[in-house]
């Protein structure tokens, strides 16, 4: 199955061209190769499929279409359904142009009552696929709740995958699973790597605010429960990713970053809370507050190691070029100041561009505002000097 957990590149795109023929035509011709008793014709009309979509995209030729895919997988083997579910990955553009959906969806749901395992697995990644058309089925819902109680792995995995999909869509999935989920995690026979998997499911539920309130809570009381780097970073980045949907609670995921960043004394786990700080600076610059850009300041002055200094000065240099730039300390002899006259002249040559970038910002934001002549002017010859300083050394 692991070559189904991740979405396909170019399938299809670069397999055997149409003739120049009319619409009709070509979905006849493929058709037949649906129809064929070969089973490398079936492969090779079903992989045309997305390139017939791209060039024809008539609701009634998709349509058509979709229902002699649905068809082929409802009847075919599991390696025809998996590229059956490879072709609805790659065409997620064109779902809502399925006229007959009930039909459709009733030839792919049907094998979810099979006996084997690896079919309902393709099944469930299938329904995935296509949330955007089946994200209120009540049918769809209690299929992927019922599969995350299996003792298949490849099933389970298949209907987290699912779990994760349907919740991006749909409030009433995310509202609802949110506890069995929650209930997974905590459950001591769940295994590490699916308890993982679980957890990013929950970066999808940002559709309620009620839905994602109780993730959030949830998720900072696992933190200290599972104290692993794995286990810490993915659950630090879930919530990172629910506050940059979400903005109200950026606030709150800075500043639980900002400690991870101080008292944790893991690097990778510094390492990725920068990441997810500069994440944070990109989407909601204006709710950083004045002591979080002090702290961020501090952290990057302090920090001994090299690389956890060039993943800080990223986060500066975003906030810099936002409005968060009123919120910095800028005067004659500053902390950030201090930093970029440290890290100017750096062996490094990706520190030092940084910032130098980032005394570029400043120098803007003086002259733009004209508040400050002063520092300006302070800037620049700052600037002026380390370049003269440069070029001797040179």
């Amino acid at each position: 199955m692991t070559a189904i957990t991740s979405r396909p590149s170019a399938f299809g795109e670069n397999g055997l061209s149409e003739p120049d023929q009319d619409a009709n035509s070509t979905l006849t011709e493929l058709d037949k190769g649906l129809r064929s008793g070969k089973i490398g014709e079936q492969c090779e009309a079903i992989v045309r499929f997305p390139r017939l979509f791209e060039k024809y995209p008539f609701p009634i030729l998709i349509n058509s279409a979709c229902l002699k895919l649905g068809e082929v997988f409802r009847v075919g083997t599991n390696f025809l359904r998996v590229l059956v579910l490879k072709v609805m990955q790659q065409s997620e553009k064109h779902l809502d142009k399925i006229l007959n959906v009930d039909e459709f969806v009733r030839r792919i749901y049907c094998v979810i009552y099979s006996n084997d395992p690896m079919a309902r697995a393709l099944t469930l990644r299938t329904l995935g696929s296509i949330a955007a058309i089946v994200a209120e089925r009540k049918n769809v819902h209690h299929s992927i709740r019922t599969s995350l109680d299996s003792h298949d792995l490849v099933e389970l995995e298949a209907a987290i995958y699912a779990a994760g999909c349907l919740a991006a869509q749909s409030k009433t999935f995310a509202s609802n699973i949110c506890t069995k989920i929650g209930e997974m995690i905590q459950g001591l026979a769940t295994p590490v790597n699916v308890k993982l998997k679980l957890l990013a499911v929950f970066q999808n539920m940002h559709q309620d605010g009620q839905t994602a309130a109780i993730v959030r809570k949830l998720c900072v009381d696992l933190l200290p429960s599972y104290p692993s780097q794995q286990f810490t970073v993915v659950t630090l980045h879930t919530l990172t990713q629910l506050a940059s949907v979400l903005l109200a609670d950026i606030p709150d995921q800075v500043n639980l970053l900002l400690n991870y960043l101080k008292k944790d004394p893991r690097g990778g786990v510094k390492i990725h809370a920068l990441k997810d700080l500069k994440l944070l600076a990109e989407k909601g610059p204006h709710l950083w507050s004045r002591q979080n850009v002090e702290d961020m300041v501090t952290y990057s002055l302090g920090t001994p190691y090299l690389n956890l200094r060039c993943e800080a000065l990223p986060v500066l240099l975003m906030l810099a070029k936002s409005v968060a730039v009123d919120k910095f300390d800028l005067y004659k002899g500053c902390k950030v100041l201090q930093l970029c006259s440290e890290c100017a002249f750096h062996s490094n040559i990706i520190l030092a561009s940084l910032s130098v970038e980032l005394l570029t910002q400043f120098a803007i934001h003086a002259h733009k505002g004209m508040k400050n002549t002063h520092f300006l002017l302070f800037l620049l010859n700052f600037l002026v000097t380390k370049v003269k300083n440069f070029a001797k050394l040179q």
